[in-house]
């Protein structure tokens, strides 16, 4: 700690001004010589001054509290009012006096408590906290806990307060104070508030804000705002005005609610045009107008002054009621009254809600019929908030007024300012103040109703002046340094993309001969279909088969079957795939039935109860319906639809759904047949998504090898599906940073085509966080030379281990130990710490991606058939799952799925199929 500190304490002022502002209370703590009081402040002081005399006069001074921690020695005298500084250690108060209440002679039976005089009529939750703090500084010296105080309010009033809710309040407080003391510290950054107006620091600290640009100098912008802000690397008004982005209308939902965009008033103040936002709200015309403003002292309530401009076409007349004193309050408010009524249509322009809750308040408290006026009311705020935006940091009616050419005559005019000039004329009776105070409220009501013309203009002009321009078509941009890395990002990513490979593939060209054909074929089909409808719906049969009768019964073993006469028939429909196209054939078994005398049942013959009781077609048309279920996306219904027009076959979608679940029940063996090959593989992609199942959000998992491909179904997002399937898996689990991986047991690698998205996204977003674009580019840096090498090399760990070193020098000087301002930062340096052993893996391991590609890619077809979809049936999932992951599997391996599922394999790779046929791709 620096000598000079040493001398420093903390008072109950500095922890009272931490509490408004951290940057006022470090200016008290090392520069409180530069403090320049405002006028408002000094009438606080004045009246405070006044009351602590008035109080003291009230208390006999018999004797006087000395107390010096220092030299240890405490000395107590009896009286009741003490002196106003103690001190402890670090802590002292400044402006604290020290009752005693109990008069006593010997020392343990003395009660002190502490007094404040406040600047208020009311209490308030700051100053109860800064007795609270006097009340420590007490019990630190006295030790023992003092559990009440009193404040004196503005004018007198005395209240009692209990400490024991305010004790720890302060205490964040101190810690930092104590931390300023203790190591020298620049100030905190200037953050313009509501306080700044009457704080006596403002004359610094206002400049700073200025020259910094700072976004607090918009008005009313909330900390939550700033924060948001903070986080995203935006520190100034030009950095602000280059996020507004136009957003279109929601015309199908409701009219969202009117909101104050600061990006949209950053613009207006970076390029000095007005802006419109939105529909305009209508003013209401008349052939008189009202203009009203009301003066009041908020301490007390006190109304003190009406000043009301009634506009004819030709004339303006000037009317303003004044009192003196509270019991005048009454007497001018009836006199509005009376006023407003002699203009019963004439609508009534006020500035603010300020008057509306005045009049509906006052009307109470002196009954008076104020319906018809609080209708009339119109708040011109309306029309600008939200919808106008002035090139101004406020949307106030003064700094509108000025902007466009409306001043007032004296400089400082405030309601701040108003309310000192009141005071004045109440203490000295100067009839100067009382014409400040006439002349600043006529202004307000002038310039308001030169204001509504100007509004007026605007509406009506609008489309045809230079300076006027139409949010909706406005829009921000990024800087040059930011938009050359999103566009090497942008190339980087088409690498990791699905279809860079199969864009190296030069597909067979279909001749015009061929596409003719085609034509011609579809023609000849939409006649026969018209023709077939002509006819009577009999299905021919193209062949008959007969079977040999059973001869021993299924349920009694060894037990003969006696022949019958009675026939039993079956006919399966089923499709014939051959070069010239496919060919419906219609197929039917006959047999004698047989009986057995044990269970006396009659049995069709084998071959016909092999064929099933219900089911009437064949393999080969389940697998055209399969196909067409699951590579070429077509709803059931279609697929009857598709039946009926090539085929001529009625059939609901119930049985087209039966027949898709019976052959997915025939390729269960093949989906764990999948799933074992990929457990076997060294790497293994995962990834997941969600889907719409009845209404519910429930996810889609897949893993992958590469060419195998198995899909699972769960309710939520836990992870634990993934862990049982990985269940002492040895090898590499490529996935994106979803954290229900990370404690997958096995090596992994993170994609890093998600991470270099979230940056991109980020930097789009951000695009003035210096700090964000200086790490994104040393990520570039980092990244792109071992990117380029896996392109020319590929994944081979000879070739990419040199990258190490890269890799440790980012790291030192990026990440370990660095301190960043921006949330956004802090954020990616916790990222990028976690997972730095998940994120290179790919250079010590050959074949590792550096990407989740292949997981995503299995996908598509989730996402694809979502959009299409909508939502998904929870019954059939399971089945759908099964079709898709050998969908997905034959593609991967450039395999036809048709062919897959006509030829009646179960193992994909064993199945060769057609040479000339690569499969179908997505």
């Amino acid at each position: 700690m620096n000598a000079k500190n040493q001398e420093i304490r903390i008072s109950e002022v500095v922890v009272r001004a931490h509490l408004d502002c951290a940057r006022k209370s470090f200016l008290l703590m090392f520069h409180r010589d530069q403090r320049k009081p405002t006028e408002y402040g000094v009438m606080i002081g004045e009246r405070k001054s006044r009351d602590v005399t008035n109080y003291l006069s009230k208390h006999e001074i018999r004797g006087a509290l000395s107390l010096d921690v220092i030299s240890g020695e405490h000395h107590w005298a009896a009286g009741d009012i003490s002196i106003n500084q103690i001190i402890s250690k670090r802590l002292e108060t400044e402006n604290v006096f020290f009752e005693i209440v109990n008069n006593k002679s010997r020392i343990e039976k003395l009660s002190i408590s502490p007094v404040i005089f406040s600047a208020s009529h009311t209490l308030r939750q700051e100053e109860r906290i800064e007795l609270a703090f006097a009340a420590h500084v007490l019990d630190q010296i006295h030790k023992t806990q003092t559990l009440s105080g009193k404040i004196v309010l503005l004018g007198g009033e005395e209240k009692s307060v209990r400490l024991t809710d305010f004790a720890q309040k302060f205490h964040p407080a101190i810690a930092l104070l104590n931390g300023w003391l203790a190591s020298s510290q620049d100030p905190p950054l200037v953050v313009l508030n509501k306080h700044c107006a009457e704080c006596e620091f403002q004359h610094l600290c206002r400049p700073i804000a200025e020259s910094e640009d700072s976004i607090s100098l918009l008005a009313r912008i909330g900390p939550a705002e700033l924060a948001r802000y903070t986080r995203k690397g935006i520190f100034t008004i030009k950095q602000l005005s280059f996020l507004y982005r136009a957003r279109k209308r929601n015309r199908r939902g409701k009219t969202p609610p009117v909101k104050h965009l600061y990006e949209l008033q950053a613009l207006a103040l970076r390029t000095g045009n007005v802006y419109l936002h939105g529909d305009a709200t209508l003013i209401p015309s008349a052939s008189v107008e009202i203009f009203l403003d009301i003066e009041v002292l908020p301490e007390t309530e006190f109304h003190y002054l009406i000043g009301i401009v009634v506009a004819n076409q030709d004339s303006l007349e000037r009317h303003q009621y004044w009192a003196d004193s509270k019991a005048d309050e009454a007497a001018i408010f009836a006199k509005m009254i009376i006023l407003l009524n002699c203009h019963p249509t004439s609508p009534i322009f006020h500035y603010g809600n300020f008057e509306r809750v005045v009049i509906t308040k006052l009307g109470k408290t002196y009954d008076t019929p104020i319906d018809t006026i609080l209708t009339r009311l119109f708040n011109v705020n309306t029309c600008i908030f939200g919808k106008i935006y002035f090139p101004v940091r406020s949307n106030g009616l003064k700094e509108i007024c000025n902007f466009i050419g409306l001043p007032w005559s004296s400089p400082g005019a405030s309601g701040l300012q108003s309310i000192v000039w009141r005071y004045r004329y109440d203490e000295t009776q100067d009839e100067k103040f009382c014409n400040l105070l006439l002349a600043y409220n006529y202004e307000d009501c002038e310039n308001l109703r030169l204001l509504v013309v100007r509004l007026r203009e605007i509406a009506t002009n609008g489309k045809h002046s230079v300076d006027i321009r139409f949010a909706e078509i406005e829009g921000g941009s990024l800087s040059e340094q930011a938009s050359t890395i999103v566009f090497q990002f942008k190339k980087l990513l088409v690498s990791a993309h699905g279809k860079y490979e199969q864009s190296k593939i030069i597909l067979k060209k279909v001749s015009k001969a061929n596409s003719s054909s085609v034509l011609a074929g579809k023609q000849a089909g939409v006649l026969a279909r018209e023709n077939a409808r002509n006819k009577h719906n009999t299905r021919k049969v193209d062949k008959t088969i007969k079977v040999r009768r059973g001869r021993t019964c299924p349920k009694h073993p060894g037990r003969l079957l006696k022949p019958t006469e009675i026939e039993s028939t079956r006919t399966i429909i089923d499709l014939i795939f051959t070069p010239r196209g496919v060919k419906k054939v219609v197929t039917r078994y006959i047999g004698k039935q047989g009986y057995c005398s044990a269970c006396h049942s009659q049995y069709s013959p084998p071959a016909i109860r092999r064929l099933g009781s219900v089911q009437n077609y064949g393999h080969g048309f389940q697998a055209w319906v399969a196909y067409h279920r699951m590579a070429l996306r077509l709803p059931i219904d279609k697929i009857t639809q598709l039946i009926e027009d090539v085929f001529f076959e009625k059939i609901s979608s119930s049985q087209v759904y039966a027949l898709f679940e019976q052959l997915s029940r025939y390729y269960v063996f093949s989906e764990n047949l999948l799933l074992k090959k990929i457990l076997s593989s060294a790497i293994i992609h995962a990834d997941e998504t969600t889907v719409n199942i009845l209404g519910s959000s429930q996810y889609i998992w897949v893993i992958t090898d590469g060419t195998h491909v198995v899909f699972r179904h769960t309710e939520g997002r836990d992870a634990t599906v993934i862990h049982k399937l990985l269940d002492g898996y040895k090898g590499v689990l490529c996935s994106d940073f979803y954290s229900g991986y990370d404690s997958v047991e096995c090596a992994q690698q993170k994609c890093w085509a998600h991470l270099i998205r979230d940056l991109n996204d980020d930097l789009r977003k951000s695009p003035f966080d210096i700090e964000l674009e200086t790490f994104v580019s040393a990520v570039r840096d980092l990244i792109v030379p071992i990117f380029e090498a896996t392109e020319k090399y590929g994944l081979k760990v000879r070739n990419l281990a040199k990258f190490h070193k890269s890799v440790d020098h980012f790291y030192d000087h990026q990440i370990i130990g660095k301190t960043y301002r921006s949330d956004l930062m802090i954020t990616y340096q916790k990222r990028f710490l976690k997972y730095r052993d998940k994120l290179f893996v790919f250079l010590d391991r050959d074949g590792v991606p550096w990407n989740n590609n292949m997981a995503e890619r299995a996908l598509r077809h989730i996402a694809v058939q979502r959009k299409i979809s909508g939502s998904f049936g929870k019954g059939g999932t399971l089945r759908y799952l099964i079709f898709l992951g050998i969908t997905q599997s034959c593609r991967f391996q450039e395999k036809s799925l048709l062919q897959f599922l006509l030829s009646g394999e179960k193992d994909i790779d064993e199945f060769k199929g057609k040479g000339e046929f690569v499969g179908w791709r997505m």
